[in-house]
């Protein structure tokens, strides 16, 4: 009598990859059972000091630490958090998850950092579940689900704070597609289909950039080899919606900011150059797929000499041609290839850099999705491997650059530890831009926030020397000047500011500071009025107010800002009204 057949038997490519004799079955067999949870501990090791990372000024202050909607965990709060634009960007549960972490542990760094490494985790275990249902090969799926978890190019979604919308967007985008294939591999069960468009919302409202998600089930759809018909077509409607809603939505956010449009660039570099500019993204990824050298959290648009650009970006056309190439050629891996260039194309599309917005050409966590099409291709290739000189080659080369990726994300996580770390690595890794005027500036801000006012003006200067006007760098100066008391210099400063950019409260705040430092009361009181016309919620500013009210003999105005301060929640202020207006507390 013939025993149970094994649930699950090796493939004949995964024997031919793991040549197994009678006695070494059950470890081998062992071995690609154990291995997903081998990566997450891998995982788990590699990120751990990210942990351990500071918040930076490189917009952790903006999204997390100086955000007002992160600091109210109310109904009232959730309601504006859902109901308005976050610095430009439409991501309410991101917001909402950095709310629940302020509400319950304040701004602890390390708790926000152990959120964004456990969902890299999870992803990880995901990218692992859909590339073996994908390929029904265990070997494809631990080859792209280490590839995912320990390429550099990820450090930047998992070790910057304020990323926290690509892990969540990523999170439950593979969700999506995850119960998409389980919906096409069940005969179209319908519950798979609504928790794929459960998931989709989800993930649409932690960052706009899930749109995607319609236009890749159709990629998926054509790799299943699924007939595409009015039926397949018809059962995207609902998330062909969305699509286009939540596009309207992006867009209306972005122009908010003022983050769409860059017209300069068409300006400045061209139709031509343009086009180099526009291969030149797909080919850098390419590029840093295998060799990620030379990583930074900016990579500039090139300066232009003479016209033209630097070589490698007109290199960068024959080299995506010949990539073009090689994909469309006729061989028995054309259709993995088509699969996993689709899969790239269609999830890195929807970035806005792809239209050339921004300061940054090429920002490396834009990979994060788009790169398991690649991987993809890594792993089948791998997979179906026959010969063993070839496989044993593969295998020897595939650890080698599995040790390269985790030495590399191990050094890199590094970068991320504080702001100054991630500045200086910035400034040297693009010494040869003509204008880092915005990187010397947050480096000043921060040399300001450590007390190192010398370095602090000097990194202002740098950045006024190549961007004259920089309103923002004159009133950083201004700040590092007046806290080492030269303040004529840092009214100085503070004056061509408020001149090139009269719009910022902050600048007024400061000069106010300055003046009322030197007795000159009247304009203080006018600067202050500024302020709080801008910002009328500010209780700091009424506080400050009041005190230059009462040097100028005003007791009266004096404690009509104390009472206004002490009812937006300042304590200082119901001490001053004590003090010097007994006579008006009610």
């Amino acid at each position: 009598m013939q025993g149970s057949p094994p649930k699950k038997l090796l493939s004949f490519a995964e024997r031919s990859i793991f040549p197994v004799t009678a006695n070494q079955k059950n470890l081998f067999t062992l071995l690609l059972r154990r291995a997903p949870y081998a990566i997450l501990i891998l995982t788990a090791l590699l990120y751990s000091k990210a942990v351990f990372n500071d918040f930076n000024n490189f917009d952790d202050d903006a999204f997390i630490l100086n955000n007002p909607l992160v600091k109210d965990l109310s109904w009232k709060g959730i309601v504006a958090i859902f109901s308005n634009f976050n610095n430009g960007k439409y991501q309410p549960l991101t917001t909402l998850s950095f709310a629940i972490e302020y509400h319950f542990f304040g701004f602890k760094p390390l708790v926000f950092h152990l959120t964004d490494v456990i969902l890299h985790l999870l992803s990880t275990w995901y990218v692992f579940k859909i590339a073996e249902r994908l390929s029904g090969h265990r070997i494809t799926a631990i080859v792209v689900s280490v590839l995912f978890a320990v390429h550099p190019l990820h450090v930047e979604d998992v070790a910057w704070a304020s990323e926290r919308k690509d892990l969540l967007y990523a999170l439950f985008y593979l969700l999506a597609l995850l119960n998409y294939l389980r919906y096409i591999d069940s005969g179209f069960r319908i519950k798979y289909y609504l928790l794929t468009f459960l998931f989709f919302l989800v993930s649409l409202f932690s960052k706009t950039e899930a749109i995607s998600l319609p236009l890749l089930m159709i990629v998926t759809d054509v790799y299943k080899q699924r007939r595409i018909n009015g039926k397949v077509l018809l059962e995207k409607m609902p998330f062909l919606l969305f699509f286009f809603l939540f596009a309207v939505l992006g867009f209306i956010s972005n122009q908010s900011d003022g983050g769409l449009g860059n017209v300069s660039v068409s300006n400045y570099y061209g139709l031509i150059n343009r086009i180099f500019l526009f291969t030149s993204v797909p080919a850098f990824y390419i590029i840093k797929l295998i060799a990620p050298f030379g990583l930074s959290a900016m990579h500039y648009y090139p300066d232009v000499h003479n016209g033209a650009l630097p070589w490698p970006y007109y290199a960068s056309l024959p080299f995506m041609l010949f990539i073009i190439w090689v994909i469309v050629r006729r061989n028995s891996f054309r259709r993995e290839m088509l699969f996993g260039i689709s899969f790239f194309l269609v999830t890195i599309c929807v970035m806005p850099q792809i239209v050339f917005v921004g300061p940054s050409l090429t920002p490396e966590r834009y990979s994060y999705i788009p790169y398991i099409g690649f991987f993809y291709v890594i792993g089948q290739w791998m997979a179906t491997i026959t010969m063993p000189v070839w496989k044993n080659l593969a295998g020897a080369l595939f650890m080698l650059l599995i040790i390269f990726f985790c030495v590399q994300t191990w050094l890199r996580i590094d970068v991320w530890k504080s702001s100054e770390t991630l500045y200086t690595d910035v400034l040297e890794k693009n010494a040869s831009i003509a204008d880092c005027s915005y990187f010397h500036e947050a480096m000043g801000n921060t040399m300001v926030t450590d007390g190192k006012l010398p370095e602090a003006i000097q990194e202002f200067s740098e950045a006024l020397r190549e961007h004259p006007g920089y309103a923002e760098a004159y009133a950083g100066r201004g700040v590092a000047y007046f806290q080492a008391g030269d303040i004529k210099s840092a009214i100085s400063d503070l004056d061509i500011a408020i001149r090139l950019k009269s719009s910022d409260p902050r600048t007024y705040y400061n000069r106010a500071s300055c003046e009322a430092s030197t007795g000159d009361f009247a304009k203080a009181l006018a600067d202050y009025n500024v302020f709080i016309s801008l910002k009328p919620e500010d209780k700091t500013a009424y506080a400050d107010r009041g005190m230059v009210r009462l040097s100028l003999k005003d007791t009266t105005g004096a404690c009509e800002d104390w009472k206004k301060a002490a009812g937006l929640g300042n304590d200082m202020a119901l001490q001053l009204l004590q003090n010097f207006g007994p006579g008006h507390i009610q």
